[in-house]
């Protein structure tokens, strides 16, 4: 099996990618999150080109030494949303994360407040009301997780609060 390289790589989402807008949140017509398979429609194993469809303009797509990030983030302290591309040109990872104060200290306020799965779990939610929700969840390095490989759904936490969830293998 052939891989990209990320020169290719990043030549191709260049050709295909608009040039940056303004930072701004995603647009997606649905901002469910289903555990092991997709935030807000975008979902692990994807093409780039639909998940930029799905998600709309806004995003800022950089180049990492082995990846590409697409990242939507916006104004003040409402958090981001992002995606990793790897080396096979496909999404890898999907992640919501809240805002943060210059100290670093999380702030749950927002439209991303507003992503939730089916039990209602969400950014800034209770690590005890998400361990509540889906009780197959075993700690990780990362977080509490829930399934594996990329159908991983991990809940990261800071100061007893859902800092960031993320649909696939932490890379």
């Amino acid at each position: 099996m052939r891989h990209a390289s990320p020169f290719a790589l990043t030549l191709v989402l260049a050709a295909i990618l608009p040039a940056t807008a303004a930072a701004r949140l995603p647009t997606p017509k649905s901002t469910t999150i289903v555990p092991g398979t997709s935030i807000g429609g975008v979902s692990p194993g994807m093409s780039v080109g639909r998940a930029l469809g799905i998600w709309g303009p806004g995003s800022d797509c950089t180049a990492m030494s082995v990846r590409v990030r697409c990242t939507w983030a916006g104004p003040g302290k409402q958090g981001a949303a992002f995606f990793e591309v790897g080396t096979d040109g496909k999404i890898a990872q999907v992640v919501i994360e809240a805002g943060q104060r210059t100290d670093g200290t999380p702030v749950y306020t927002g439209p991303l407040l507003h992503w939730r799965t089916r039990k209602k779990i969400h950014l800034g939610q209770s690590l005890g009301t998400v361990y509540k929700a889906y009780p197959k969840l075993v700690g990780s390095g990362s977080g509490a997780q829930l399934g594996s490989g990329t159908h991983a759904t991990t809940f990261v936490s800071s100061l007893g609060h859902t800092y960031s969830i993320i649909i696939g293998p932490i890379l």
